[in-house]
């Protein structure tokens, strides 16, 4: 039996001679969409002068151009954008010019090719995503389907795939103390959040961070709206909820407050707005806002996440998880670890050529330098600074402070301070001075292990949220064939002792000798790409493993298959290696998403699909018939498996007022959360009244208490 916290809820290059004269047309890569006339320019997208490649696999190899035909011939011949060369022979695959396709959202150019069987011809779609942050040069991602050998799916994403945006800032600071808040970790540049008023087949909210809605398919949102809502049942799908205006504030109770104001108009003449309060919790990772009152003109969110934490709240807690050269991210709970920098000495030099001697987390090895110094002038061995292992965070980064160097005047020690970027694609990897005066030193380093683009634990509508598989303390272990697998879901592994497996990489296969000893470490891939639908599994890739033993040409990956069991807690079983990839499979409830249930008399609900999942409530009413929530000026009754006794028929109730008869139960296993709608209760105005009870498992408690999340 879980025990149970509870929640109520009450209420998308033709030249054209003439004489001597030379006109250029548009290119079908420059365009406007058909919505809100986003204008598009696509030729941009590749480096000019060079054919884009992409090495497939050991065989294979692509060479494309997206808006003009291929700078080197395909098989000899011009006339191609696509071209495919299999076994050391070419083919076309795709002819310029492609079908561009904007509807609905989509951008999308469908080309095609040569013959590939007797009466059909290649296909090659290239879909267009919006992703503000590639603003360089990018390559698509393939995917195949090996039902359709003759058919391509490309993805590209790139910034010159989207629409024209407005974006404010994300930053407030407290007068009355200085606190700074800043909310950018939220903002997303590639795609939504998604949640729902009520279930998932009611209302669809779509909404963004100080960033307008990321514009395209399922999200045809007006361009400057911070949120949006989508309903199939009416005429006008999409309504705007508010545009990206106002900036950040911080209410008296230092909960910060997120505007979206002069939206679609609403039944009382009025534009609708939208209120998001985020509410400072050190534990809430990856969390969602809630729906918490929607009067059809004002919509009221809350968002308890760590990010709404003060920065030197969050610098404090952050503090707590420092080891040897490692330290979390407070809001992510993302692992910095700068051990493969340690035991060896860097070199930097000024603009004023002077030369510096560093290591990260340990004193340098030259004996010129004084005995556990951590950066020094190479000149004369002065001490900058004294080595630790005390990695810190920060919002940009995280850093290190070597401090009690050499005296740089009577008062003063010299210190330095290690700053670690993730910086934009291009951009020098090599430590770098900013700051040098006689008493500090700073120097940036923009360096890949830094850089984490963690990957959404979802499918692209969130129908499935994988996100409750995430470990962020220890590894999966699963043991097979005299090897041991080392996984985790959607992010990198945890260091762990002894595990030496690329940084970042989130699967990892270890051989063991007779004695049960590690032997060898393979690399099985990174989280690069979010889960798939595909008929009724999950599908999950891990890609650019270790190279592959048989096809030196090839990286291995790894393919998880989530199948809805009734499973909670369980293992992903290893099922078979063949093409340079391992193949697992997981059965776990997380994969059936929200379905439907039961209310079996007297006191159980059970889940309709999976037969293990029931849980009888009536301790709830043994212990206790009746529990109790206050709201400002009322007192609300709850009896769930006692109703008819002793709350006048309703599971909730205030006084006389019932709160709904149960309609619906619906296992939520993305949230891992039970609830139990109540409706058609008493008259209140037009309407009557209605309720939501929520079930949590919180392993620390037995009962627990209900508390009140809202009142319409």
């Amino acid at each position: 039996m879980y025990n149970l916290n509870i929640s109520v809820v009450l209420c998308f290059l033709l030249t054209i001679i003439l004489g001597n004269a030379s006109v250029k047309t548009k290119s079908y890569c420059e365009f406007n969409e058909e919505i809100f006339s986003n204008s598009y320019n696509l030729t941009k997208v590749t480096k000019p002068g060079e054919d884009v490649v992409i090495n497939w696999n050991a065989n294979k190899i692509i060479r494309m151009q997206l808006c003009s035909p291929l700078i080197q011939k395909c098989n000899g011949k011009d006339g191609y954008s696509i071209c495919l060369k299999k076994h050391n022979k070419e083919i076309g695959i795709g002819k310029a010019i492609p079908k561009l396709v904007t509807k609905s959202g989509n951008i999308h150019l469908e080309f095609t090719g040569d013959e590939c069987k007797p009466g059909i011809q290649y296909k090659v779609n290239v879909t267009m995503k919006c992703d503000y942050i590639v603003t360089s040069y990018s390559v698509p991602t393939i995917f195949e389907d090996i039902s359709k050998p003759c058919y391509l799916d490309m993805i590209w994403t790139t910034a010159f795939a989207c629409g024209k945006r407005k974006e404010i800032d994300c930053t407030v600071v407290d007068p009355s103390n200085g606190s700074h808040y800043d909310l950018s970790p939220l903002k997303r540049y590639s795609e939504n959040y998604v949640i729902y008023s009520g279930n998932n087949t009611s209302l669809k909210i779509i909404l963004n961070v100080c960033h307008s809605v990321i514009f395209g398919h399922d999200a045809l949102c007006h361009k400057d709206s911070g949120a949006c809502s989508y309903d199939p049942t009416k005429v006008l799908r999409y309504i705007n909820l508010g545009d990206v205006e106002k900036p950040l504030t911080l209410d008296s109770s230092k909960n910060l407050i997120l505007e979206y104001e002069e939206g679609s108009l609403c039944k009382k003449g009025q534009h609708i707005r939208t209120t998001i309060t985020f509410i400072c919790n050190l534990e809430a990772k990856d969390t969602l806002p809630e729906v918490t009152g929607n009067d059809g003109c004002h919509y009221n969110l809350k968002w308890t996440t760590a990010a709404a934490c003060s920065i030197e709240k969050l610098r404090d807690y952050s503090a707590k998880t420092a080891g040897n050269c490692t330290v979390n991210n407070p809001i992510t709970n993302f692992t910095y670890n700068l051990q493969s920098l340690m035991n060896k000495d860097f070199h930097v030099t000024s603009s004023h050529g002077i030369k510096y001697n560093f290591r990260i987390c340990g004193p340098v090895a030259d004996k010129a330098c004084k005995a556990r110094t951590g950066v020094c002038l190479k000149e004369n061995g002065t001490s900058l600074g004294m080595a630790n292992t005390n990695l810190m965070w920060q919002q940009a980064g995280p850093y290190l402070n070597y401090t009690e160097g050499d005296k740089c005047n009577t008062n003063q020690s010299r210190q330095t301070l290690i700053t670690f970027l993730c910086g934009p694609e291009g951009t020098s990897t090599d430590p770098l001075i900013v700051e040098e005066n006689p008493c500090q030193l700073v120097i940036n380093w923009n360096h890949n292990l830094i850089c984490k683009k963690q990957i959404k634990c979802a499918t692209a509508d969130n129908e499935i949220n994988l996100t409750p598989l995430i470990r962020s303390t220890n590894n999966y272990i699963v043991k097979a064939n005299g090897v041991i697998f080392y996984i985790n879901i959607c992010r990198p592994l945890i260091p762990a002792p002894g595990l030496k497996c690329a940084h970042g990489s989130a699967i990892c296969k270890v051989s063991l000798n007779s004695n049960d000893e590690p032997i060898e470490e393979v690399n099985l891939g990174f989280p690069k790409e979010i889960p798939q639908i595909n008929k009724d599994q999950i599908i999950m890739r891990y890609l650019d493993g270790s190279q592959c033993p048989e096809k030196k040409d090839t990286k291995i990956s790894s393919v998880f298959s989530f199948v809805c069991d009734d499973t909670n807690e369980s293992l992903p079983e290893f099922k078979e290696y063949k093409n340079c990839t391992y193949l697992f499979e997981w059965k776990t409830s997380i994969a059936c998403g929200a379905v439907m249930g039961d209310w079996i008399s007297p006191c159980t609900i059970k889940d309709r699909y999976l037969s293990n999942q029931s849980f009888d409530l009536s301790l709830l009413y043994r212990k206790q018939k009746v529990h109790y929530v206050k709201s400002k000026d009322k007192n609300y009754s709850i009896s769930i498996c006692g109703g008819q006794e002793d709350c006048t028929g309703s599971a909730v109730c205030q006084g006389v007022n019932k709160y709904g008869s149960l309609s619906n139960v619906i296992f939520d296993y993305n949230q891992n959360i039970i609830k139990l709608e109540y409706l058609n209760g008493s008259k209140c105005f037009n309407s009557s009244y209605m309720s939501e009870i929520k079930l949590i498992c919180d392993e620390s408690t037995e009962i627990g208490v209900p508390r009140l999340l809202w009142v319409s």
